[in-house]
């Protein structure tokens, strides 16, 4: 659909009557906007506001390229034709463009029966921020129009231009009172050579117009005017210099010989003429060419008798009306009877509104009418009825009888008038104002509702109005539905008023609303069995089909496209992560226990097709095709102790962390009382306990970073003594011991009394298989771990041989061995409490404690100011934040050291730049303070939380909004200062900001008030409506209602007033007027967060690269984490899931998810783009450090056989060992 247009006279009309100085005051643009609908019952007003000009154009030959008469335009035609008006002085340039445009190669002529006239729509306004200031009319705009034809290739464009001398510069020359001023002025310069007379009103232009024409002639007149002649100097002085200078008039000073200086005037020198064609755009020559035609139309102006004195004549007019309607092919159209071509704009007479309407003229010829109603009608057919109305009710108003066949014949096609259409509403009980804004399906319900209280003939008149609404509104399901038809799946939803939902929708309910519908109105029986059939068909429902057949329905049986819309997944064909899909299910069960036999039966359907479509989870690849030494390992889960591997994973990406942590006994802090003494990490002096449990978390660590460099396998598995030392804080060490394994791969079985047992020696070639992963990580809160899947985990408590063990049947010992002691109540013990942990702390809090059990290890490189150590941690990680607050009197800054910054989506999409300004903006504190924070030195790794946990009406739930992360982000706008701008400078653009937020403030506290409400996910509009519902109920029900029930008496009655007259309408009128205001309350914030993040959008001078996305997917009760981590060497991503460690696209990481529960981030790491590659590398293998150890070291099978005598040990020679992990000291 493309709009209304307006034939070219029409379009010439409007053009000759446009005033783009009142444009505002007429609140729409004349000559582009098409006219206001007629409303037969409104007082008549003016289409032409009465200021504006009639203007009386005159051609500018030079120009203008124009058509000639007898003369058809050819495929290579360009006409221009340029005037200006004698009255307003303002300028016109309307070019017609002919040139072919592929199949549009026939132009409309009077000739041609189906398009004897252009039919102009308007297409645009070209550069429109040239438009400038003054009501947009400082500067010349130009609007292009198109033909509707479908052969005709004609563009046209119009350009409006303001006169190069304006009101007050004419006012300057002629007005009395200047003249007077400027000759007094000129006696005090001259003295005595002034003129003894003061310059005539006339003389100014007159002169102006002269210098003007010289100036096309410079070689033969003087090229410069000296300030100082008597005439120039009391005709134009000193205050008309800004207008010469408009003009092209230079002012220079000239010294002679003598060195005597003069002041005077150089004459404009125009560029060299050109073909009018060749330039859409003002040369320095037009502009003088325009100035002389203004002055020519001032000249006109005065008398004859005063022209008499003018030093040259003015130029000849040349109407030009005719020259543009032979341009636009409208100069000799078709007339009606007894009508004549006149002049329109030279009178104050107005056609009749509906000829407008259907963008004609009221001299047309009834042919030409019909034309021009059949092209609105092919271009805006949305609005057929009121062209019907114009066009019937100018068949009457002109007594035409063609007019009137015409009209009889579109209306026995079904045509209607805008009064058929309001009439139609009526019907159906709809207000006709409120009908256009109303969705099909509220039109449809109504009219549903309505046919269950009339009789079959009134529902015969309700169909009739209900086809024409739905031809008025061009909806082919409101016509289906007056038809009685059902042809699509969402109509016989529809028809059986379900929701669109499977999942709500399930076949039973299907059965059951047809019966209901079929019980009320039994003569639909044969529609409600056609619907049911459609939605069988679209859901390939055996059991539907059956009923359809048989009139019995077997018992329901989920099938996978209910199992996954159960669960809320919308894309079958990806493969799901197993966690991933566990920890949803887990999410919506506790959301809704008691749907979970449903929830249960939809995760076997899916867990079934996916493996049918994807394959086991044995079947599975590890996670790659690479060799071991080009891909990382991944970490097997150890149990509930959430985001540990994500964190682990981080960690070893680190290179100089990792370096470090390897090469540890250089850097491990001297454990002396003097060498602790000055210790402060986190502000808290260091102990002897607190600085050894760092350095034994720094030795798993060390551990762990080897095997990760070294193994030769796809994954390994992180001691659960290095996740209790990460959990754990302060000097508590109580859950790492409990959590270490009571036995490990050694020589060592226990102790009896006291005293070592020692075991055989596990024999080459043995090696330990990979555990099962755990259940999935918790997040937000962890779920209750699984005691009996622990006992799994636990390296001493299986008593079953491992796969991997070479088969052999060894030789009976002649004694049995020693029975050692039983460790797997300890085990589960110390696994138990640490998940308890685990299930306390959130992300940001255990790299916190990661960091520092490192600073508490190592030696400190220096001394901060507060006395916090310096280290590789604190260089690393920690940025120098400064809070600075605000207060009447003064600004008070507090510097603290920060290994992260915490944001907030604030429970809408939004970008990282956004979250941040919103941390480091301005934030309002009690007692009119004030305060905001910046950056005094940015860490080269910065660390960003997103707060994920929030709290409604006393609940927890996770906040689920998408954070849109930059692959660079730039702090300078958090910094102190910068390489480009001062501490003022970036103050004041911020100052700039917080005035933006400010406002956006104030829009977040209204849409809050508009959008929470006592009920969940119903904004205050709903209720509203809602609320005005039941009211509406409430007033339709009678006493007698329920049959003939006692009338109660006047003690019985309720004393409490009923629902009030009209406050139903109120509150849907209140309903009516909250929405558009939410909606543009949310456009409104999106346009303003632009505007926000363009404060700063030049300041480029801190790159930060992103370098790390910690993921959790589930509910704030659960769920799974997992890491992206960018290889700046490789310059690829991976996702790194526990033991598998996959390639990932950037477009997937980076994307928005849109499902139920969708995976978000919870933290952010940025690396600062000059040390990226020097401070990170996520991939760092040497296999050939593993290969080097000798297979002697590798444990394997045993065979336990008898000991020689000789060599059999007395363990009571040696009740003095001392025995540490196994080994003798």
């Amino acid at each position: 659909m493309l709009g209304p247009g307006k034939t070219a006279p029409l379009l010439l009309q409007n053009l000759l009557t446009y005033d783009p100085r009142y444009e505002l005051a007429a609140g729409r643009n004349l000559l582009t906007s098409p006219p206001p609908h007629h409303d037969p019952h409104a007082a008549p007003t003016s289409s032409v506001p009465r200021r504006n000009c009639r203007h009386d154009v005159q051609l500018k030959e030079e120009q203008s390229e124009l058509p000639q008469r007898g003369v058809d335009p050819d495929e290579n035609t360009v006409y221009r034709v340029a005037v200006y008006c004698r009255i307003c002085r303002w300028h016109f340039d309307v070019w017609v463009d002919f040139r072919d445009n592929g199949s549009q190669n026939c132009p409309c002529r009077k000739t041609d029966l189906r398009s004897p006239l252009h039919h102009f729509l308007y297409s645009g306004e070209e550069d429109p921020s040239r438009s400038g200031s003054l009501g947009g009319h400082a500067k010349p705009r130009s609007y292009t129009f198109y033909c509707s034809a479908d052969k005709c290739p004609v563009a046209l464009r119009i350009r409006i231009s303001p006169p190069q001398l304006s009101d007050s510069d004419i006012a300057l020359l002629t007005d009395p009172a200047n003249l007077r001023r400027r000759w007094e002025r000129a006696k005090e310069i001259d003295g005595a050579r002034a003129d003894a007379d003061m310059a005539q009103p006339i003389e100014g232009p007159n002169y102006l117009n002269t210098y003007l024409y010289d100036s096309f002639n410079s070689t033969k007149a003087k090229p410069r005017i000296p300030l100082l002649n008597r005439k120039f100097l009391k005709t134009f002085g000193r205050d008309c210099d800004d207008m010469l200078k408009k003009l092209g008039f230079t002012f220079a000073v000239e010294v002679d010989a003598e060195g005597n200086s003069s002041d005077g005037w150089y004459l404009p020198r125009p560029s060299e003429p050109q073909r009018p064609l060749d330039s859409l755009e003002t040369t320095t020559r037009s502009i003088v060419e325009d100035a002389r035609y203004e002055l020519n139309a001032v000249l006109l102006s005065f008398p004859e008798s005063e022209r008499s004195t003018a030093r040259r004549n003015p130029l000849a007019l040349v109407p030009a009306r005719h020259h543009i309607e032979l341009a636009l092919g409208c100069d000799d159209y078709e007339l009606r009877e007894g009508g004549r071509r006149e002049t329109r704009n030279s009178h104050r007479e107005e056609d009749h509104p509906y000829y407008a309407g259907l963008g004609a003229l009221s001299d047309f010829a009834d042919r030409l009418l019909i034309f021009a109603y059949d092209r609105q009608v092919a271009n805006d057919p949305i609005n057929t009825p009121y062209y019907f109305e114009c066009l019937r009710d100018l068949a009457k108003g002109r007594n035409s009888e063609t007019l009137d066949t015409q009209s009889a014949i579109l209306e026995s096609q079904g045509l209607f008038t805008r009064q058929d259409v309001a009439q139609a509403y009526r019907t159906l009980g709809i207000d006709p104002s409120h009908g256009p804004a109303l969705s099909d399906d509220i039109i449809t319900n109504q009219f549903k509702a309505r046919l269950s209280d009339i009789g079959p003939r009134q529902v015969e008149e309700a169909r009739s109005a209900l086809r024409i609404i739905g031809l008025a509104k061009d909806s082919d399901m409101i016509q289906r539905a007056a038809s009685n038809s059902i042809e699509t799946y969402a109509e016989a939803l529809a028809w059986l008023n379900l929701p669109d939902s499977v999942e709500l929708s399930g076949d039973d309910f299907v059965i059951t609303m047809y019966t209901s519908k079929v019980n009320d109105s039994p003569q639909e029986a044969e529609t409600g069995r056609m619907a049911v059939k459609i939605i069988a068909d679209q859901r390939k429902s055996h059991r539907l089909r059956q009923w359809l057949e048989t009139g019995q329905m077997d018992a329901a049986e989920m099938d996978a496209a209910e199992a996954y819309a159960t669960l809320g997944i919308t894309d079958r064909s990806s493969k799901l992560d197993p966690s991933v899909l566990q920890t949803l299910y887990e999410g919506m069960l506790s959301d809704s226990p008691e749907n979970a036999q449903r929830l249960e039966t939809a995760l076997q359907k899916v867990r079934q097709d996916q493996e049918n479509s994807h394959g086991s989870e044995q079947q599975q690849p590890s996670g790659h095709n690479f060799e071991l030494h080009e891909w990382p390992v991944g970490c097997c889960n150890i149990g509930n102790t959430c985001y540990l591997n994500s964190v682990l994973q981080f960690l070893f990406t680190i290179k100089p962390l990792r370096d470090m942590v390897i090469d540890c006994d250089k850097h491990f802090q001297d454990l002396s009382a003097e060498a602790l003494e000055p210790k402060r990490v986190g502000r808290t002096a260091v102990t002897r306990a607190r600085a050894e449990t760092g350095q034994q978390f720094v030795r798993e660590l060390q551990g762990l970073f080897k095997l990760m460099i070294t193994a030769k396998e796809h994954n390994i598995r992180p001691e659960r003594s290095l996740a209790a030392l990460a959990l754990t804080r302060g000097e508590s060490t109580d859950i790492a011991s409990e959590s270490k394994p009571p036995t490990r791969p050694s020589s060592r079985l226990g102790k009896i009394g006291d005293m070592p047992v020692s075991g055989p020696v596990l024999p080459p070639g043995f090696q330990m298989t990979s555990m099962p992963p755990s259940p999935a990580d918790s997040v937000m809160g962890d779920a209750e771990g699984d005691a009996d899947s622990m006992k799994a985990m636990d390296l001493t408590a299986s008593s079953e041989k491992p796969d991997n063990i070479v088969s052999a049947r060894p030789q009976p010992p002649s004694r049995p061995p020693p029975i050692p002691p039983r460790p797997q109540a300890t085990a589960d013990i110390g696994l138990k409490k640490l998940e308890d942990v685990a299930q306390q702390q959130d992300a940001a809090e255990i790299l916190n404690n990661v960091f520092d059990l490192l600073s508490c290890a190592f030696q400190g490189e220096d001394v901060l100011q507060d006395g916090e150590q310096l280290d590789l941690i604190k260089r690393t990680f920690f940025s120098n934040v400064t809070t600075v607050r605000k207060t009447k009197d003064k600004d008070i800054p507090k510097s603290d050291l920060q290994d992260n910054v915490l944001v907030s989506t604030k429970g809408r999409d939004r970008t990282i730049c956004a979250a941040l300004d919103d941390e480091f903006g301005l934030t309002e504190l009690e007692g009119d303070v004030t305060k905001y924070e910046i950056f005094d030195t940015a860490a080269p790794i910065q660390i960003i939380n997103v707060r994920r946990l929030q709290f409604e009406n006393g609940r927890a739930r996770k906040d689920e909004s998408h954070l849109a992360l930059d692959k660079i982000l730039y702090l300078d706008r958090y910094l102190k200062s910068t390489k480009s701008l001062s501490e003022e400078q970036l103050q004041e653009l911020r100052n700039q900001q917080w005035q933006l937020q400010a406002e956006l403030k104030a829009l977040e506290t209204r849409k809050k008030l508009l959008k929470e409400t006592d009920f969940k996910d119903v904004d205050l509009p709903d209720v509203l409506d809602e609320t005005a519902f039941l009211l509406t109920k409430l007033e339709g029900l009678s006493p007698d209602a329920a049959g003939e029930s006692p009338q109660p008496s006047p003690e019985q009655r309720d004393p409490s007033p009923g629902p009030q007259e009209g406050i139903a309408d109120q509150l849907n009128k209140r309903a009516d007027e909250l929405r558009p205001e939410l909606t543009d309350i949310h456009k409104r914030m999106e346009k303003l967060e632009k505007q926000i993040d363009s404060v700063f959008e030049d300041c480029n001078d801190h790159p930060y690269r992103l370098h790390a996305i910690f993921m959790h997917a589930g509910s704030h009760s659960g769920g799974h984490y997992w890491i992206y981590i960018y290889d700046f060497q490789n310059d690829i991503w991976r996702k790194y899931n526990d033991e598998t460690v996959t390639l990932e696209s950037e477009e997937t990481i980076l994307k928005k998810i849109d499902q139920v529960r969708p995976p978000t981030s919870t933290g952010i790491v940025y690396v600062r783009d000059d040390v990226a590659t020097e401070y990170t590398e996520a991939l760092h293998r040497d296999l050939q450090e593993a290969g080097s150890q000798t297979d002697e070291t590798q444990p394997g099978d045993v065979e336990m056989t008898d000991a020689p005598s000789s060599n059999v040990l007395n363990m009571d020679d040696y009740t003095n060992l001392e025995v540490v992990e196994g080994r003798e000291m």
